[in-house]
């Protein structure tokens, strides 16, 4: 080969090795976007399209579903039902910012008689109940009380411990209207806010026969509160134990 072609063929490719590294800067300028956990592209190590590895939302594979242990209805009034559902969410360090569900309450010849959607957080390794106040059922008993979630949000990380708090739960006092006064201890050295607090009164045989919700502002650090429950009508059978569940909102209400 001459050495005029050589040099007109390597003058050649430097033009075309300039117009190629001005193309790959334009490129990575405007339409190159580093590996994120938002791009619906598996890439830096990820389980998944945005999930899994170093992003915060967990692939739906590596996730147990919630377990549904009862759902029941108990009378809160005259022509009122309380829906009350216990979940158990068995991941170690997983939960959702919003799980929607569903109560269906039937009557004795498994008649739907109404249904209530709400929706709920779910903290990592929790045991929690789920309570619907005042049904409104008219002249119809529910006989069974159906439960579902319908959708959550993405399940993520979520790291720390929930708040320390401890219960003291005398048996309930009985009578037309029963009536308990609970304590509960934050054992943290931060205060806790806007504690939300169910409790589930269980009978010799260790059936849920009532329920109750309750709210608590605040509880200073290394300090108790009380929080009285009460029934608007009898318990069916003498009470065995109570079971207090308070739980705290890790999404939205700041622990301090």
């Amino acid at each position: 080969m001459l050495w005029s072609t050589k040099r007109r063929l390597f003058f050649i490719f430097g033009i075309l090795a300039v117009f190629a590294l001005i193309a790959g800067v334009v490129y990575m300028t405007k339409y190159y976007q580093p590996p994120s956990c938002s791009d619906k592209i598996q890439n830096q190590g990820e389980n998944g399209p945005d999930c899994g590895g170093p992003c915060s939302v967990v692939c739906a594979a590596q996730v147990t579903q919630p377990i549904i242990s009862w759902s029941r209805s108990f009378e809160s009034g005259k022509g009122a039902y309380n829906a009350v559902a216990y979940i158990e969410n068995p991941n170690p360090n997983l939960g959702v910012r919003e799980a929607v569900y569903r109560f269906k309450l039937y009557d004795q010849n498994d008649v739907f008689i109404l249904e209530r959607v709400g929706k709920t957080y779910i903290r990592p390794n929790e045991q929690f109940a789920i309570f619907e106040p005042r049904i409104p059922v008219g002249e119809r008993i529910p006989k069974r009380t159906f439960f579902e979630f319908l959708s959550f949000s993405d399940w993520i990380k979520i790291e720390g411990q929930k708040p320390d708090i401890s219960v003291k739960a005398p048996i309930p006092e009985t009578g037309p209207t029963p009536s308990v006064s609970v304590s509960l201890t934050n054992k943290d050295n931060l205060s806790v806010q806007d504690i939300r607090v169910v409790a589930v009164v269980y009978d010799k045989d260790n059936n849920a026969m009532a329920a109750s919700a309750s709210a608590v502002d605040s509880i200073p650090a290394e300090s108790s509160s009380e929080v009285v429950f009460t029934w608007p009508v009898p318990f069916p059978s003498s009470p065995k134990r109570v079971e207090v569940l308070p739980r705290v909102d890790p999404f939205e209400v700041p622990v301090r």
